[in-house]
């Protein structure tokens, strides 16, 4: 046997959760959001981060810091609740995640978890 090479399913470990991209798009439709997202996991110092940007939505735009900072900071709770770990939510303006032809790419693992 070799070593395994990439994912045969959607889902990641992190931090010893397993997470699943559905899981995270449930939290983003219950909460009103786009189900545009793109999800960043790295390592750093040997801990696992879990980085999600979501696009909003045209009217959920706000020209203030502190109503970002509160948005993000609730989303970030409600997918806490979802999926047992911590993320970092950035919210990014509409259609600023790029979107690909075919199956959408929603992960990008960092991680150097094999050779």
């Amino acid at each position: 046997m070799s070593k395994p090479k990439g994912r045969s399913d959607d889902m990641m470990i992190i931090r010893g959760v397993n997470v699943f991209p559905s899981q995270i798009e449930t939290v983003l439709i219950e909460q009103g959001y786009s189900p545009n997202y793109l999800i960043e996991v790295d390592r750093v110092n040997n801990s696992d981060t879990l980085d999600i940007s979501v696009e909003m939505n045209p009217n959920q735009l706000s020209d203030k810091v502190k109503d970002m900072q509160k948005q993000e900071r609730a989303l970030a709770e409600a997918m806490k609740l979802m999926i047992g770990i911590n993320p970092k939510v950035h919210l990014v303006s509409p259609k600023s995640i790029e979107r690909s032809e075919g199956k959408a790419v929603r992960v990008i693992d960092k991680r150097k978890l094999h050779d």
